[in-house]
């Protein structure tokens, strides 16, 4: 049995629906699906709470005896072999131990892929040193090995592979296509297909020359509306005899721009801080959460060209920013040419320092945008 939090605003991971605010109806399109054996593309911005609202289904699921599930986040792989090693993984530590041991069935399967198993030398126990024993093993043949093996389970499988965007970059192999032939090759397997880059997302499943075109269900996640935030929010402050008002969880609201994790870190700290929190408290944290983060922040100015960092703190105070080529903003920040603004938006685009959503620009992360208004 889990223990209660002393802190009930988790800024990682999913311990529980106590800690999980709403997302009901999202949880029931993902079932819907499931049901359906329809596979699922869930995207948005970053840190929405989409890996939380996953656990969370994963956990419904188990608990109802549904399905089996595997969770891998694909954020540190850098190579198809390094994917295959983290799905390896996740099916040793699902399936590999027994009363007896490790699976003899998971030994064989390990070793059909061409990874090896290594033991302790000092105390002779099995250390998962995944490590590929031969550098020309075909990721096609080791996903088929493992879709074999899942397949066969009596449950149905349901494997969830988030930041799946990174595929996109991995050399030599068209992860993409690669993926696409293991999902057709196993269609009693469920899927869903978890990303934070948005647009990539949007395109590697809707654009008619990809892979994954219509393979997959859409699934956009949209912020955690005011409502239901507020009802969480006073709950859980209640329940540990602690007050905050309508009015500061409005503020939190707007100034985390609706992101769950920067709610969730706000609420963190006022929870630790107050017994009975005031809008006087608000400032105080939200300086205190910028100062910590102005190192990181700085080194900006390093990674970016003059122009691209003028560029980035305009969009900031501006935000919502609608005509970054417009001449008032411009003429506004000293920006220069049109064209040279449109190159540097260009760039910070690229790499979603700057997002486009509903046709209006934004800097991306939310303490970024904040600490960049305070300069």
């Amino acid at each position: 049995m889990k223990r209660q939090l002393k802190n009930p605003f988790l800024l990682a991971g999913y311990y529980g629906k106590d800690y999980f605010c709403n997302r009901e109806e999202e949880l029931a399109e993902l079932e819907n699906h499931f049901e359906n054996e329809r596979n699922v593309v869930l995207y948005s911005w970053r840190k929405y709470g989409k890996t939380a609202l996953i656990r969370c289904f994963i956990d419904d699921l188990e608990k109802q005896k549904k399905a089996e599930s595997l969770y891998i986040d694909l954020l540190g792989t850098r190579t198809i072999d390094d994917a295959i090693l983290n799905i390896t993984r996740a099916v040793y530590n699902k399936y590999g131990k027994t009363n007896g041991g490790i699976s003899a069935k998971i030994v064989k399967l390990i070793s059909s892929i061409g990874l090896e198993l290594s033991f302790d030398p000092n105390t002779g126990a099995p250390t998962i040193g995944f490590g590929f024993k031969k550098a020309d093993g075909v990721p096609e043949k080791s996903l088929e090995a493992l879709g074999d093996f899942l397949q066969s389970r009596k449950a149905v499988v349901l494997i969830a592979l988030d930041e799946f965007q990174q595929i996109k970059h991995y050399p030599k192999q068209n992860g993409e296509a690669v993926f696409r032939t293991w999902m057709q090759q196993f269609p009693t397997i469920r899927f869903i297909f978890s990303g934070s880059h948005k647009n990539m997302m949007q395109m590697m499943f809707a654009e008619k020359s990809r892979p994954f075109y219509q393979s997959a269900q859409l699934m956009q996640l949209e912020p955690i509306d005011l409502k239901n935030y507020e009802k969480f929010i006073k709950q859980h402050f209640e329940s540990h005899n602690r007050r905050i008002s309508t009015d500061v969880i409005k503020d939190i609201y707007r100034w985390s721009r609706s992101q769950t994790y920067c709610i969730q870190l706000v609420c963190n700290r006022l929870f630790g801080l107050y017994e009975n929190v005031e809008k006087k408290h608000l400032q105080t944290v939200f300086d205190d959460l910028l100062k910590e983060e102005s190192a990181v922040f700085s080194n900006y100015t390093n990674l970016l060209t003059h122009t691209q960092w003028s560029v980035l703190q305009a969009i900031a105070k501006e935000e919502p920013l609608q005509s970054p080529t417009a001449n008032d903003f411009i003429k506004k920040y000293n920006l220069g040419a049109a064209s040279t603004v449109s190159t540097a938006l260009k760039k910070l685009l690229e790499s979603e320092i700057v997002v486009k959503d509903d046709g209006k620009y934004l800097v991306h992360e939310v303490l970024l945008a904040r600490w960049l208004q305070s300069l």
